[in-house]
Parts: C-alpha cells; structure tokens; sequence
C-alpha cells in the first residue's frame, strides 16, 4: 500500500505542485491566445497518447534497475507536468473570454 501511495505521489501530487509553480513562477510562458492554447493542447496530446508509452518502453529497454526507473519517473513526470501546465493555461484562457463577456 505505501508504494501506491509513493507512486500516487511521485506522478500526481509532485508534477501538480510543479505545474502551479511554473504558472505562477513564469507568467509570460503562458500563451496569450486561445489558439496557441490549442497548439498546446495538441501537443500535449501528441506526447501523451503517442510518444510517452514508446519513450518509456525504450528507456526500460536500453537502462535496467535504479538508472532506468529513475530516467522512467523523470520522462513520465515531465510529460504529465507539461500536460497540467497546459490545463492550468487552458482554465485561465476560459476565465479570461468569461471575464470579457460579462
């Protein structure tokens, strides 16, 4: 139970807190219009559903043990990361257009 709870941890909470420190940390990164938001999204998209899963099945190929799971959390932490930086942009972008049309 406690190395789900680590992996919970490792993979949710710890890119989570990242994501909202680099938002708040780098404000200039965000993208100042929706469609650039999109890109964003499409990326992120890219990365997750395309690319990550090939990514970590060659890092477990090419590295075993410690070397391998750490460069395994770092990939999978990275995109996750990115992918709630970007719902973070995508929210304030929402928040904007409804604060403009009120």
């Amino acid at each position: 139970m406690t190395t789900l709870v680590e992996l919970i941890v490792v993979l949710v909470v710890g890119p989570a807190l990242l994501a909202m420190w680099v938002d708040a940390r780098y404000p200039k990164l965000r993208p100042s219009e929706l469609r650039r938001t999109a890109v964003h999204i499409g990326l992120i998209g890219l990365i997750a559903f395309v690319l990550l899963r090939p990514a970590l099945l060659l890092v477990a190929a090419l590295l075993h043990g410690p070397a391998g799971e750490a460069i395994s959390f770092t990939v999978a932490t990275s995109a996750i990361t990115y992918g709630l930086v970007v719902s973070l942009w995508t929210m304030r972008s929402a928040a904007d257009i409804a604060r403009a049309h009120r």
